[in-house]
Order: C-alpha cells, then sequence, then structure tokens
C-alpha cells in the first residue's frame, strides 16, 4: 500500500529525527513544533518495526485529548490505522503495531506501566510529570517483536522550558552520552504565519518573551505561583516519616457547587479526603465527629468564615477539640499580608524542602498549584482573591485551601506547651500566634482574601 507523507520536517526538527541518543528532549520554546515532531516520530518508529509497542501521554489524559491526540490522528494517515480502541485508548497500525496514550494522573495508569513491554515511550509537555515516571518508562524499554528482534529503543520527551527536573538531565549535564536536548524556537518553523513571534512579542510580559519565545531555562523558579506544579507532583505518595500529630481540617461549602472537603492527615502527610457537594451543617457535623473518633485525631481546624462557622459552634458544644480559622486575620509575620498568605507560604517551604506527602488526586493537584500572589505597595506578600483562583480554575479551590488549613494544623501540634483542650466557643475573643480566633458575633473579623 502506497500512502503519502506530506509532512516536512524543519531543519531542528530533522536534527531531532536523526538524533541516535535513546532520550531526546525536543522543544524549548511555543511555535517550535514540539508536538508535531513526536507525533511524526512515534508513526515512524511504530511503522518502521511491525508489531513494536510504544505509550504516549501527558500528565492529565483530558489535556491530551484536546491537543496531542487531535495532532497524533493527524499526523497518522486513516489508511494506516487498522482499528482505533478509544475506550482502551489504543491506535492499532495495520501492520500490528500499537500506540497506546493515557494521563499519568490516574494511578491505575501508572500502575499498567509496571507490567508493560515497550519498543519507545513518548511524553508531550514533559515537564507536567516527575522524574519517577520517567524513570519508570526506561525500566520498560524490553519490548520484542514478533519476528525475534528487538526495536531500537527510544523515550521521546517535549516540553517548553519549566524550573523542574528536565532542566537538570538534558540542559544543563546533558544527562550523560544517552541523553540529548535540541531546542527549537519559533523562528527555526516555517510554517507559522509570518507575524506570530511578533504579535506574541507585543503581548507577552519579559519574563514570557524569554520563557515561551526564546525558549530560556535561566531563572524560572520565579514566576507567581505560590507552589510551583513541578514541587506539587513530586510530593504525591511521596514515602515520608508519619509523625503522630493527627489532624483533621474542613473547608465547608458556601455556595451550590463548592465542595464540603474533609481531609485527615498525620504531620505533614494526607491520608484521607472525604468530598461532598451537598449535606446539611449537621450531617457534616456527624461525619468530622465519626472521622474524629475513629482517627483519634487531636485537632480539627475549620474555615470559619460564612457557615463554617455554624459547624465551628456545633462542634464546640459537643466537646469537640476544634480549631477555626480565618484567614484574613493579621499574620504573625509581617512579611505577609494575613493568615491566608502566611499558611500559603509555610505550606511552600514544605513542599520546596520535600517534607509533604498528598494522594495522587489530579483535582488537589491542579488546585495546590494554581494559587498565585503578589507583592503589595507597602512590600508585603499577598495571595490572590480566591474568587479570582476560582475563575480561572473554573472550580473553587476547597481541596487545596483544606490542605493548607491541614499542614498548618500539623505544626500547631507540634507545639507541646499549648492546651489545646481549652478552645471553646466562648463568648471572649480568643487570638493566638497561629490566627485562630473565637469570637463574639460582633467581633467577627472579616474574611479578607
Amino acid at each position: 500500500m502506497e500512502v503519502t507523507n506530506s509532512y516536512i520536517p524543519t531543519p531542528t526538527q530533522r536534527i531531532a529525527h536523526t538524533a541516535n541518543q535513546r532520550y531526546k528532549l525536543f522543544g524549548g520554546a511555543m511555535g517550535g513544533g514540539k508536538t508535531k515532531w513526536l507525533c511524526e516520530e512515534i508513526k515512524e518508529l511504530s511503522m518502521q518495526y511491525p508489531g513494536n509497542r510504544g505509550v504516549i501521554c501527558r500528565y492529565h489524559l483530558s489535556d491530551f485529548k484536546n491537543s496531542t491526540l487531535k495532532i497524533l490522528l493527524e499526523s497518522i494517515p486513516q489508511a494506516l490505522i487498522k482499528n482505533h480502541n478509544q475506550a482502551e485508548h489504543t491506535i492499532t497500525l495495520i501492520n500490528g503495531s500499537e500506540i497506546i496514550y493515557m494521563g499519568l494522573s490516574e494511578e491505575e495508569n501508572v500502575s499498567k506501566l509496571k507490567s508493560m513491554e515497550l519498543g519507545w515511550f513518548a511524553i508531550d509537555e514533559a515537564s507536567e510529570i516527575i522524574k519517577d515516571h520517567f524513570l519508570l518508562f526506561q525500566s520498560r524499554l524490553r519490548r520484542k517483536l514478533p519476528n525475534g528482534t528487538f526495536p531500537p529503543f527510544y523515550g521521546l520527551l517535549a516540553s517548553n522550558p519549566a524550573d523542574c527536573w528536565l532542566k537538570d538531565v538534558f540542559v544543563l549535564s546533558g544527562g550523560g552520552e544517552d541523553h540529548i536536548f535540541i531546542p527549537s524556537l519559533p523562528k527555526d518553523n516555517p510554517y507559522l504565519p509570518s507575524d506570530y513571534e511578533q504579535q506574541l512579542r507585543k503581548s507577552y510580559p519579559e519574563d514570557w518573551v524569554r520563557r515561551f519565545l526564546e525558549g530560556s531555562w535561566d531563572e524560572l523558579s520565579g514566576g507567581d505561583t505560590v507552589i510551583p506544579s513541578d514541587w506539587i507532583r513530586a510530593a504525591v505518595n511521596r514515602e515520608i516519616v508519619k509523625e503522630d500529630k493527627r489532624v483533621m481540617a474542613s473547608d465547608i461549602a458556601r455556595f451550590g457547587d463548592d465542595e464540603i472537603v474533609i481531609q485527615y492527615g498525620e504531620g505533614n502527610c494526607l491520608i484521607t479526603q472525604d468530598i461532598t457537594n451537598k449535606a446539611s451543617l449537621m450531617e457534616t457535623v456527624g461525619r468530622l465527629v465519626t472521622k474524629r473518633k475513629s482517627t483519634d485525631a487531636k485537632l480539627i481546624l475549620i474555615d470559619d468564615i460564612g457557615v463554617g462557622g455554624g459547624v465551628t459552634d456545633a462542634l464546640a458544644e459537643q466537646g469537640e477539640p476544634v480549631y477555626p480559622i480565618n484567614g484574613g486575620v493579621r499574620a504573625t509575620d509581617e512579611r505577609y499580608k494575613n493568615l491566608k498568605t502566611e499558611m500559603w507560604w509555610y505550606a511552600r517551604e514544605l513542599f520546596e524542602n520535600g517534607k509533604v506527602s498528598i494522594i495522587n488526586d489530579p483535582t488537589l493537584i491542579r488546585q495546590l498549584g494554581s494559587v498565585k500572589y503578589y507583592y503589595r505597595s507597602n512590600g508585603k506578600i499577598s495571595t490572590e482573591l480566591k474568587e479570582d483562583t476560582k475563575k480561572r480554575l473554573g472550580q473553587s479551590p476547597d481541596r487545596a485551601d483544606t490542605f493548607i488549613m491541614l499542614l498548618w494544623g500539623a505544626r500547631m501540634l507540634k507545639d507541646e506547651a499549648r492546651d489545646f483542650n481549652r478552645v471553646m466557643v466562648t463568648s471572649d475573643l480568643i487570638r493566638d500566634d497561629y490566627g485562630w480566633n473565637i469570637h463574639q458575633p460582633e467581633e467577627l473579623i472579616p474574611w479578607e482574601y
């Protein structure tokens, strides 16, 4: 069968195609043709070696389907496809080769990888994944073809610049003789509109120009996100010491689609979370009490603003060790605008130093990496308004806010000199160095995001 191939690689794509190193990282800027290169490369590896098998992925399957999959199907002529099983996420070619696609945010897919034998793997936007996934893929390169021979093994990666493990493995050190980084810029791609780069330079801030148009891997750790995404992904199922500091936290839903989140942790390790969308106040209180007794948690932190105040009151009436949190009160550290910012920055330091472990929940991961910060005119750091985060995400970051409280609660429990049993709802305003407050109604401190 004769199939016409209309693909004409750019000079940099051609360099990447002909490189002999086992592990290739291609990209470095928007418009460099990195995803197209990735798809064309795996098409060739699949067609040249009948019966070959490989996995192409992104961190989130939804992102893969919305972008990479479309380019992949455009790159493979329909005449070469024997079957596309969308339920199994597998494309079978007419020569028996298989292209499997997946999202690595699903633990089930990571588990499947452990039993696969592959001839190649391809990761689009590789900065989204953790290094452990890359290492796992390496161990899977052992596919034997139906004719009894082995294909050439390749690990193919495409990414924009990011402050992550890619920079160390490929860009700075080169990772040894088996690794290569091929940079590609918009000016290297003759198929872009003639004014593509010019128009973006007009609107992009300077750091975006350096990163996304000039492909710079320098000074990427700044940005405006409180907790960088690669720190968060590295914390998924991390093995850390589970301190005997049992704490619970809950963000109570205020509006229609917001979630009621209940999390339980030991020290800085998130163990479980309970998510519901709609429940009565007393139903939520009941779940909190049941969970607290089953885990023997020593402390329950509640987002006390709005309906959360009613949950606080009901728990206190039952003698539960409840701490209401009002993120709008002043911070104990003068560098921060309010307690919310101080709590998020404390969490940032824990993530940066590898002292946090979270469950593999894609929603939690995305929310934790979405909260931004800025510097106020007085020099203090402030996190953005929650409503701004919600608009950008399309959902309220309730799971992330709850986990930040959980980490703060674990910090509080480490101070053994404190007497937590004295915390009850009274008529007096109580304010301590950790930012919790028990208030009478007329002295309620407004929430300031």
